[in-house]
């Protein structure tokens, strides 16, 4: 993996450097890092940790699952564009994935109690390196180097309600992925040199616990009728011990070799997270979170990682909901979302950190027209990020994202009176 990271580092200060396959910064550390899967998430920002909702679910937060009322499945497909520039070159990648789904089962509504399970995407590694290359010993040969994969969160959870309408919430979380990182010389016909590619899989799991806390209804407190379900939530994950197993294979004119095999530790750290969320009317919903993770304590075999600094988001949303749920009307019940994010990426390169902004926007469509808490909707949201800079030999990077999720409630237990 040192020796990758070594060559990523050679390759951004290379002209020319076509990044064909998304972005060579989620070579680094554990690749970009993942807050949402959902459309509804996304289009306000990607957070929402205040946030409880009886026809959405929070994949950020385990405590706002208390108010589901149906049990509820979500599914998400996401497709990503990024138009990836160098001070003397760009390139245009894309690719679309199933991104991930959830779902939750009320168990007792009145103690918001809830039994939740899911796979969401906690990191992405996606890039394609191409460079033509024209050595004095060896002659011209065509380099590529490409990584893919990542790690996803597969949990099972439950929230309650407290007294004094506090939520909390705690899931189990395990943490599987794989990552594989292909470099292959593909040397001109005329050459003497063969062609070769090597291989390193990396295969990752490891397990931990996320808490969750939303406060109780503090919009009282003001003394307003239109400030309403005004709420402060925090979640937290402690750091976690992933156990990477890896293999490196080599291809050349004889044949495939495995050349080495092991398992290392990795330490991911810590995640802290707050928010609010609050209404203005009822129409009109409001959030602003905050998320932190010092990722300048990843370590790796127990050696720190240079290109890494401290993580941390924040990030404003708005949602305009019909609060009129009478009305079976097709537009009555389509909902509006937009937001904005600032995040300090963990990248830090050649001791330059990658920021990246990012607005968003978004709509539910309605399924169906059904009475109040009872929406199958489909979910839209579209992100604009701009990341990184040209600077110093750095990439800057305009990413486009759209999010398409299938939201669907329905009873599945009914208690029936004898």
């Amino acid at each position: 993996m040192k020796k990758i990271k070594i060559l990523l580092l050679l390759l951004l200060v290379s002209i020319p450097v076509m990044a064909q396959g998304g972005s060579v910064y989620s070579g680094f550390g554990i690749g970009d890092l993942r807050t949402s899967f959902s459309a509804r998430r996304s289009a306000m920002g990607e957070m929402g940790i205040a946030l409880s909702d009886v026809d959405y679910l929070n994949s950020l937060n385990p405590a706002g699952w208390n108010s589901i009322r149906l049990t509820r499945f979500e599914l998400s497909m996401n497709y990503a564009g990024s138009n990836i520039q160098s001070s003397s070159s760009s390139a245009f990648y894309s690719k679309t994935n199933l991104d991930g789904m959830m779902i939750a089962f009320p168990l007792e509504h009145d103690l918001g109690l809830s039994l939740t399970l899911g796979q969401v995407p906690y990191s992405q590694v996606g890039y394609e390196i191409k460079n033509n290359v024209s050595d004095p010993i060896v002659g011209k040969y065509n380099f590529s180097d490409k990584g893919e994969g990542g790690i996803s969160k597969l949990f099972i959870g439950t929230s309650y309600r407290l007294p004094f309408d506090f939520s909390i919430g705690l899931s189990y979380d395990y943490y599987i992925g794989r990552v594989t990182h292909n470099l292959v010389a593909d040397f001109d016909p005329t050459s003497t040199f063969k062609d070769a590619t090597f291989e390193k899989e990396t295969s990752y799991h490891g397990m931990s616990l996320t808490t969750g806390v939303i406060s109780s209804d503090l919009s009282k407190l003001f003394g307003s009728t239109e400030f309403k379900d005004f709420r402060i939530g925090f979640v937290y994950t402690p750091s976690v011990t992933l156990s990477a197993d890896s293999v490196d294979n080599s291809t050349t004119s004889i044949g495939t070799l495995t050349t080495s095999t092991g398992s290392i530790k990795n330490n991911l750290p810590y995640k802290l997270g707050i928010g609010t969320s609050f209404k203005f009317t009822n129409n009109y919903t409001f959030t602003l979170d905050y998320l932190y993770q010092p990722f300048s304590e990843y370590s790796s075999n127990g050696k720190k990682d240079i290109n890494l600094q401290n993580y941390y988001k924040m990030g404003l949303g708005f949602e305009y909901r019909n609060a009129d749920t009478r009305s079976n009307a097709f537009w009555d019940n389509v909902m509006l979302r937009a937001g904005l994010s600032f995040e300090q990426t963990p990248y830090k390169i050649k001791g330059t950190g990658v920021n990246q902004y990012s607005i968003y926007c978004g709509m539910s469509l309605p399924i169906r027209s059904m009475p109040i808490n009872f929406d199958n909707t489909i979910d839209l949201a579209f992100q604009y990020s701009k990341r990184g800079t040209t600077d110093n030999n750095l990439l800057l990077e305009n990413i486009y994202k759209f999010t398409v999720t299938i939201s669907i409630g329905d009873f599945w237990f009914i208690r029936t009176d004898r």
